[in-house]
């Protein structure tokens, strides 16, 4: 996690706030979004290869799902990790996931950054309020 932080230019302390919020601490499991499963994965199970790619051809007709430790939800965020090894792969996941997020901050500053990966709206302020608390204490942990 150290190196794939760095490499994406993400604080460390930020890259763990982000595993915390996203998969309980860097979990590669599928996400709870209220859509249709169609029976290819189980919602809070293990993602796999194999679920993820008999899920894949049928995103669009389903909806988008997060996906692995850093819960990538948005079709073009999943592709980008397939292109780089496989969304279902923990290190390629969280690559891109930090990736993104390190950009949003770049982008931003650290309040909107978070917000900007979760979204937009009430919920995403929330998001960000809450990742603001905790980055607090993971800061202060990691000196």
């Amino acid at each position: 996690m150290i190196e794939l932080a760095d490499a994406a230019g993400l604080e460390l302390a930020c890259a763990a706030v982000l595993l915390l919020k996203e998969s309980d601490g860097g979990h590669n499991v599928w996400g709870h979004d209220g859509v249709d499963t169609g029976g290819y994965y189980e919602k809070g199970g293990e993602v796999t290869r194999e679920a993820y790619e008999a899920w894949r051809p049928h995103r669009a007709r389903l909806g988008s799902q997060g996906v692995g430790p850093t819960q990538l939800t948005w079709p073009a965020y999943q592709a980008l990790a397939d292109a780089r090894g496989g969304c279902w792969d923990w290190a390629t996941n969280v690559r891109v996931g930090f990736e993104i997020l390190a950009g949003h901050i770049r982008e931003h500053g650290v309040w909107d950054g978070f917000r900007a990966y979760n979204g937009t709206g009430e919920r995403a302020e929330r998001y960000a309020d809450d990742a603001m608390d905790r980055l607090v204490d993971w800061r202060e942990r990691l000196g």
